[in-house]
């Protein structure tokens, strides 16, 4: 590929670029499961499943389909405020222990 050639792609390119920004779901938006919650409080999935979502106060869940194998989902945005007004609450992270990747 040629210089001229790629002279003539950067601003196509960053042009496509451009495009996929204003695509992008803003964070209070997205909906997270709970790898997703987990990732955000540094916590393994095992302490957010059984002792964070399970709070009361916790926002409720979105099951976006029915069924009892649907996985639910939160408003991040609201997730978010809720770690912000429960910071001291939170379950702390054990020093020295890795914690389980979700798969």
């Amino acid at each position: 590929m040629s210089l001229q050639q790629i002279e003539r792609l950067v601003p196509r390119l960053e042009a496509l670029l451009s495009d996929l920004e204003k695509c992008r779901v803003p964070v209070e938006d997205q909906l997270w499961a709970i790898a997703a919650i987990s990732e955000w409080l540094q916590l393994s999935v095992d302490t957010v499943s059984r002792s964070v979502v399970t709070r009361p106060g916790f926002p409720r869940p979105v099951q976006p389909v029915p069924g009892t194998l649907a996985r639910r989902r939160w408003f991040a945005g609201e997730v978010i405020r809720w770690a912000r007004q429960n910071r001291g609450k939170l379950p702390a992270r054990r020093a020295g222990r890795l914690r389980r990747q979700p798969s």
